[in-house]
């Protein structure tokens, strides 16, 4: 089972939610980050496309599906993670 597949259903969704699930859930993980899942292959391309974390999509040598692999969180991502952090921190000030 790849690093990934542990995530569970909450990320396989789609939207910018299921997007920044993932994100969180790779900050707590080891790197590379690897996922097999085509939902999950899909949303790594996604969280590459918007610069928010570094790696690439290709061919499993195993059985020639398509991999996801993240080798870090960009400092872009990272950003991204403390805003959503603070964000709901002064949500809860309320």
């Amino acid at each position: 089972m790849a690093d990934g597949e542990r995530v569970g259903q909450a990320a396989a969704g789609d939207g910018e939610d299921a997007l920044l699930e993932l994100l969180r859930r790779m900050e707590r993980a080891n790197f590379p980050f690897r996922v097999a899942t085509p939902a999950l292959v899909a949303q790594v391309e996604a969280l590459l496309r918007a610069g928010l974390v570094e790696g690439g999509i290709g061919r499993s040598a195993a059985d020639a599906g398509t991999i996801a692999v993240v080798r870090r969180i960009s400092a872009l991502g990272r950003a991204r993670l403390a805003l959503t952090r603070d964000s709901a921190r002064g949500a809860l000030e309320w």
